[in-house]
């Protein structure tokens, strides 16, 4: 007890001792802070920065300058309005990434030289555009060898890696998968491509749906319908990125928002692998769907993209032979026109006359009947056959209707039932642009369609048509064009089924005689064609409804325009004035210059043929005929004047004037037949002297006496005298 006593004792003296030490040092610590704190304020000046501090301070200002020096470009200035010259930097591209400071630094900067290196900032890397153009080409071409070896490895065996087309449908696309924007060049490629994969891998049938899971198909049979669903999948997701691509540029139009070169090179790529594909596979699946888009197409504001749609519906109505697709054409040109009203362009109705209308026969009701006699006398003899021979016919009725689904061709009947809607559909979209829009910008169109196409119109609708097409001669503006189809129509109309109708079409003569000579050699020169078709019409199928007076004075007009027009031209119109040379021998006297018929002058101005006294004239014409440039054109008009009946050239009497027209176009610069070239002249300074010795021998002889004897050695001197007399009366 007593040790633990004492032990207690020492802890309590130790404790108090450190106490004491610690207010000691309290009293000490208390003490200097109370001293400095005196002493900070008796000094007022601020300490002045020593000699190192001015180093460090001078040697980062440097280093800072160096730094910036070497990482920046100094501009020209430029002139800003209200700040005057306002200088400008770039900054450089460098190799290496650490500044040279790096090396001028020594051991002795300390570490806040460091820190305010690191705070300037980095340099970033900076691409030219000879490197982005460098990268884009280096793309594309990396590219296009993917789409051409993806290609091939399609046509080698498309059942096997029919996926491919998957890649090379995303290719289409205006943006990647990964988000980057694809090359307009890679695009056009990528589709131009695709389509003539399509073109080939395509079959010519229509796929249809099969149900694989009701059905118990071979093997062969299910992997060939995969591949057919998997290329009808991959043809319609080519056909949705195709549509939008003429979506995106039919809305920029709506909008008028500005179009790029590349937005309509783009386009019209599109729109001709359309047309590619339609004609090449009219029959399979979506081919309706891609001629919807392209009507849209055909009422284009761009004139290149009406073009390329116009060239393929018109294939398209030429080949079509089950005309499905030509009808659902039609079709969709009419509801175009009902939304546009009159705001189309020419091209929408000129490629309705390539339709096969024409293919319409208008005699079926009597063949009809000749069929039903035909069919009555099979049907005796059929009564009257044996048993065996029933049965003969009845295996070839099956052998004969097995060959006509292998060719694939619609009967008769199916056909001029369709021929039948489509022309239904073509003379509504035709009558209704002459009654509702006769001022439009398609008139001349719709009326070169109508004449074609107007032997084929019911003959209940011919006086109604006759008097509308008048109306527009009398009081429409038209143009010589307009009214040159508006004449062909009607007296295609009167040439046919129309020659029942009580019709004068005095009116129209007039019309056509006053529109002949405004057709010329320069750009209407193509209305001669027409022209031919109505003056085969009216001199020859209507000639004896012609008087002679006014068939005189078509005559006589026709030579005039033979002046006006090109080669081909003249001799179709010289063809017709022979043949009605041949045709009516009273027309000899326009080959007599001294005789005339009748009283009176010839008026060339007279609108009226029949009173403009053609009689009273001649062909003045045919002399400036016979001085043709074309050698043809002088033969023909050589045996009118002639009266002969035969031409001396290939072929001259067969030709009609349409052939001429056609044989002997030189619209390519290229004369039919060729025209030889002159034959050169050999040795022409040669041929000078012997014409310069020939005129001084004849001199010679003319003033030689021969009474005064000459010297032989004299002769040259002589003639080189009479040569020099001659020089000098030629330059007299």
């Amino acid at each position: 007890m007593v040790k633990l006593k004492k032990k207690s004792i020492k802890a309590k003296a130790q404790t108090k001792g450190k106490k004491v030490k610690q207010v000691q040092s309290y009293g000490k610590t208390k003490s200097n802070a109370s001293n400095g704190a005196t002493n900070r304020f008796r000094d007022d000046k601020p300490r002045r920065p020593t000699s190192a501090d001015l180093e460090k301070a001078y040697r980062r200002n440097i280093q800072s300058e160096m730094y910036n020096r070497e990482r920046v470009d100094h501009l020209l200035p430029i002139k800003v309005k209200g700040k005057g010259l306002v200088t400008r930097t770039a900054p450089k591209q460098l190799g290496n990434k650490h500044s040279a400071t790096n090396d001028l630094s020594d051991g002795d900067v300390s570490d806040t030289d460091e820190d305010s290196r690191q705070a300037v900032s980095k340099e970033q890397e900076i691409v030219t555009l000879a490197d982005l153009l460098v990268k884009r080409d280096a793309e594309i071409k990396e590219k296009q060898f993917l789409i051409g070896a993806s290609c091939a490895a399609i046509l080698e065996n498309p059942e096997a890696r029919i996926e491919n087309l998957g890649n090379l449908v995303d290719l289409v696309r205006d943006i990647n998968r990964d988000g980057s924007i694809n090359f307009l060049a890679i695009r056009k490629t990528a589709i131009i491509s695709l389509v003539e994969v399509f073109k080939d891998i395509v079959p010519e049938y229509r796929i249809g749906i099969v149900d694989k899971e009701q059905q118990t198909l071979k093997k062969d049979t299910l992997s060939r319908i995969n591949y057919e669903n998997k290329l009808l999948t991959y043809y319609k997701q080519f056909l949705k990125h195709l549509e939008r691509i003429t979506e995106k540029y039919t809305r920029m139009l709506r909008e008028s928002k500005k179009l790029s070169t590349d937005t309509r090179q783009l386009l019209e790529t599109t729109v001709q692998c359309m047309c590619d594909l339609v004609l090449a596979h009219p029959y399979f699946n979506y081919s309706p769907n891609i001629v919807q888009v392209l009507v849209i197409m055909l009422n284009d504001a761009k004139e290149s993209v009406r073009k390329i749609v116009h060239s393929c519906f018109s294939t398209l109505f030429k080949t079509d032979a089950r005309l499905d697709l030509s009808y659902h054409t039609v079709r969709h040109i009419n509801m175009l026109i009902k939304k546009k009203e009159r705001n189309i362009f020419p091209e929408m109705v000129s490629c309705l006359k390539y339709l096969q209308i024409h293919r319409i026969n208008m005699h079926e009701e009597t063949l009809l009947e000749l069929k039903k006699q035909k069919l009555e006398k099979q049907k005796s003899y059929f009564i009257n056959m044996s048993r065996k021979e029933r049965k003969r016919k009845k295996k070839l009725q099956e052998l004969e209707k097995d060959i006509f689904e292998t060719k694939a061709e619609e009967s008769k009947q199916v056909v001029r039932r369709k021929l039948t809607d489509i022309s239904k559909m073509a003379f509504m979209i035709y009558f209704k642009i002459l009654k509702c829009y006769p001022d439009s910008r398609v008139l001349s169109a719709t009326l070169e369609g109508l004449s074609k196409f107007a032997h084929t119109i019911n003959i209940e609708f011919f006086a109604d048509l006759v008097e509308l097409l008048n109306n527009l001669l009398v009081n429409a503006s038209l143009g010589y064009r307009e009214q040159l189809h508006c004449i062909q129509t009607v007296f295609v109309i009167l040439s046919g089924q129309g020659e029942v109708l009580n019709i004068d079409p005095a009116r129209f003569y007039s019309h056509f005689y006053k529109n002949l000579l405004y057709v010329n050699a320069g750009k209407n020169h193509e209305d001669m064609e027409s022209i031919l078709k109505t003056l085969d019409i009216i001199l020859f199928k209507r000639r004896r409804n012609v008087t002679y007076y006014r068939f005189v004075g078509f005559v006589k007009r026709l030579a005039t325009l033979c002046l006006q027009v090109l080669p081909n031209g003249s001799l179709g119109l010289i063809s017709l004035i022979r043949s009605c040379m041949n045709m009516n021998q009273q027309l000899d006297i326009l080959l007599d210059t001294e005789a005339d018929v009748g009283s009176g002058k010839f008026d060339p101005l007279n609108e009226e043929p029949e009173f403009s006294n053609a009689s009273c004239t001649a062909l003045f014409e045919t002399t400036c005929l016979t001085r043709h440039y074309h050698q043809t054109v002088r033969k023909m008009i050589t045996n009118v004047l002639k009266g002969a009946d035969n031409v001396p050239i290939s072929a001259g009497r067969t030709l009609t004037p349409g052939e001429f027209y056609t044989n002997y176009d030189c619209s390519e610069m290229v004369f039919n037949p060729e025209i030889p070239q002159p034959s050169k002249v050999k040795y022409p300074s040669r041929n000078r002297s012997l014409l310069a010795l020939a005129l001084v021998q004849k001199s010679f002889l003319e003033n030689y006496n021969p009474v005064v004897p000459l010297a032989v050695s004299n002769t040259d001197a002589l003639m080189f005298d009479y040569y020099h007399e001659c020089a000098k009366k030629h330059k007299c």
